[in-house]
């Protein structure tokens, strides 16, 4: 046996849409998507661009895709998955069942004509659709990997995803808008987290015209963690519109060492 690995590759870390240009190279202009590492397993949270640039997964024996919500911006690099076009490839594919609708029929509309030509079954690998339950239990040989799952504030819903590994936590806090007082459950849920990937897409003056789009804060951010006793946070889900410089001068504003700001190609790893 290996060495056990826990970690996460930041992919993607852009909201909305995607962007692109020299102003975007340093935190990223890919949409949603990050790896998460497992031993031997590997599972993408959510497919936005981000999960074009994925790299070879050779030496994974299982991959899997779990879905926080269907919203464009988080399932529109689906199609550019390099593993999709592996005729050897499993990938198994969780989403929420919506208004009895499948996670399968959520993408298969999604991804078929006219709006795109072919849909993601079509495609050579050997996908596989699961209606997500809540808990999972994946494994990495003779360790469990549990997935937990808690509902956050966001138009149409998404989930917030608790991942547990060798007595390790990583919560996945996406198109999270909290309440002026964070809901006890979510400050549960996310108790004593080695690490928190958590949505603080707006400046507190943005937020002023934006509550209800389902978005937190830099500050929401900052007494999340401190409630959570969480050891790091990781800050995801960057405005379109903030580029390089912004982003930089939000995060050398910060004058937590153990708060940061998600970088294109960034690598956490937990154990």
């Amino acid at each position: 046996m290996g060495e056990k690995i826990f970690s996460v590759t930041i992919l993607g870390a852009r909201g909305s849409i995607p962007v692109s240009g020299k102003e975007y190279n340093l935190y990223g202009g890919e949409t949603s998507c990050y790896m998460v590492e497992l031993g031997k397993q590997v599972i993408f949270l959510d497919a936005g661009t981000g999960i074009i640039n994925a790299p070879d997964l050779k030496d994974k024996d299982n991959v899997y895709i779990i879905l926080s919500h269907p919203h464009l911006d988080h399932i529109i690099g689906l199609p550019f998955f390099p593993e999709l076009s592996k005729k050897d490839k499993t990938i198994t594919l969780f989403g929420k069942r919506l208004k009895e609708k499948s996670i399968e029929h959520q993408i298969e509309k999604a991804f078929s004509k006219p709006y795109w030509p072919l849909t993601i079954a079509e495609y050579p690998s050997n996908i596989i659709y699961k209606d997500l339950e809540i808990p999972l239990e994946l494994r990495d040989g003779g360790e469990k990997i549990l997935v937990e799952a808690a509902e956050v504030n966001h138009p149409g819903g998404c989930l917030s995803f608790k991942i547990t590994y060798m007595g390790k936590k990583l919560v996945y806090m996406t198109d999270c808008e909290l309440q002026s007082k964070p809901e006890s459950n979510l400050t549960g849920f996310a108790k004593d987290a080695d690490l928190i990937l958590f949505d603080a897409q707006y400046t507190e003056k943005e937020y002023e015209t934006k509550k209800g789009f389902g978005h937190s804060t830099l500050k929401m951010a900052k007494e999340f963690k401190e409630l959570t006793n969480s050891k790091k946070m990781i800050l995801i889900h960057h405005d379109p519109k903030h580029n390089d410089s912004d982003l930089k001068k939000m995060e050398d504003s910060l004058k937590e060492t153990d708060i940061s700001y998600a970088k294109k190609g960034m690598k956490i790893d937990i154990l």
